[in-house]
This record gives structure tokens, C-alpha cells and sequence, in this order.
């Protein structure tokens, strides 16, 4: 009973990703200085859960060496799939561009929310409250990362139904982690550590090359504005 209780309150975090997307959809003239905004919140959001949680988190539990191998792996990755995805260039369509943007930042966020679920069920192994304090801590910023997700998609041409069910599937990995975490209690603190870098490389990967570049292609000082703002909430949420 209990171990579906924690699966379910871990189903529910993920979930409410979709949120984010429901909040941007619902948003009817996205200006040039609301995406600079949003874009630099993003970024703002996803520097500081990489540099505040993710990898402080992986240092704890292993060394810098599995650390910086995590890292770098994710960044790798993540410029594997730049390669092999159709590049898009300055002369095609802007819609092409966000969409792009979009799916890059699910992909990133899908893979940040696996260790997420696991230190859920991790957790909940040690303490039914803590594991659900653990769930309650990453659904309120899931729905930050599901606004990071669904804004650019809502600058393409993706259906606003398709909008909610990607940046909502992109949760449903923290379902995946919790059961993990709770059915390997002891699992290996290395491979945590090596898969809370590996996305902290992949994240600050999709910045530098998507978001900062983007956010400040326009209204660079609004871009300012929202990295500082998605830092601090980044800070407030670690």
C-alpha cells in the first residue's frame, strides 16, 4: 500500500509538469519581450537546478571524477543529438527554431526528472514523510520546467493539445525514477551521482546553445531579467 501510495504521489509530481504548458497556452499574444522574458527564466531555471542541486547533490555522493565524467557525458549527448537532428538554419522559418528549442529543453527536462523520481522513492525507503516532502519539493518546480518546455512550442506551429501532452510526458519519467529508487533501495550512490551530472551536463548544454542565444536575439535586457528571476527561483526550489 505504501509503495503505491509514494508511486502515486511521484506519478502526480511528474504530471503537473503539464501545468507550465496549460499556463503558456493560455497566454494569447506572446510579444518579443514576453519570449525574451520566458526564455531567460528558462535558462535562469535551468542553470541554477544545475548548478544548485544537481551537481552539488552528485559531488555528495560520489567525487569530482564520476562528477565531471557525468557532465561532460551529458553535454556529449546532447550534442549528438544537435548532429543528428535536422539543423535548423537562420534562413528557415522562426516557428522551425522554437520548435527545435522545445523539443531540445523536453528532451534535457525528461532526463533530469529520472533522478529526480529516484530520490523520491530513494527517500521514501527511508521515511514515508520525507519521500512525500521529496514529491511535494519537486512537483512546485516541475511546473516552472513545464513553462520552460511548453513556450517555445506555443511560437510554433504544434497544436496546443500536443503542446500539453509532450511537456506532460516529459514528468512521466519521475514515475519511472520513483519506482526505481523504491524497488532498488540501495541502488548504486555512483550511478545517481553519475545520472544527476549527466543531466546537469545536458541542461547547461541546451543554454548555451538554445535559450541564452535566443532570449537575447531580441530584447536582451528582458532576457537579463528573467535569468536573474529563474536563478532565484532556482535557488528558492534547492
Amino acid at each position: 500500500m505504501i509503495f503505491i501510495s509514494i508511486l502515486l504521489y511521484g506519478l502526480i509530481a511528474g504530471l503537473i509538469t503539464g501545468l507550465g504548458a496549460v499556463i503558456s497556452i493560455s497566454i494569447k499574444n506572446i510579444t518579443h519581450k514576453i519570449l525574451s522574458v520566458s526564455l531567460g527564466f528558462a535558462s535562469g531555471i535551468m542553470i541554477g537546478i544545475s548548478a544548485l542541486s544537481l551537481i552539488p547533490t552528485s559531488l555528495n555522493m560520489s567525487n569530482a571524477g564520476i562528477t565531471i565524467a557525468g557532465f561532460v557525458a551529458g553535454g556529449l549527448f546532447l550534442f549528438m543529438v544537435d548532429i543528428f537532428m535536422p539543423h535548423i538554419h537562420k534562413v528557415e522559418a522562426d516557428w522551425d527554431g522554437y520548435a527545435k528549442m522545445g523539443y531540445f529543453i523536453a528532451l534535457g527536462i525528461a532526463l533530469h526528472n529520472l533522478p529526480e523520481g529516484i530520490a523520491i522513492g530513494a527517500t521514501s525507503e527511508v521515511s514515508y514523510h520525507m519521500g512525500l516532502v521529496t514529491a511535494v519539493t519537486i512537483g512546485l518546480h516541475n511546473i516552472a520546467e513545464g513553462l520552460c518546455v511548453a513556450m517555445p512550442l506555443c511560437l510554433s506551429n504544434v497544436r496546443k493539445s500536443k503542446i500539453v501532452i509532450i511537456t506532460t510526458m516529459t514528468g512521466l519519467s519521475t514515475v519511472v525514477g520513483t519506482a526505481m529508487g523504491m524497488l532498488i533501495g540501495n541502488i548504486s550512490t555512483i550511478f545517481i551521482a553519475f545520472f544527476l551530472a549527466f543531466a546537469a551536463g545536458a541542461m547547461i548544454y541546451i543554454t548555451s546553445d538554445e535559450l541564452i542565444p535566443k532570449s537575447h536575439s531580441s530584447h536582451s535586457e528582458y532576457a537579463n531579467v528573467g535569468i536573474m528571476l529563474g536563478f532565484i527561483i532556482a535557488l528558492i526550489l534547492s
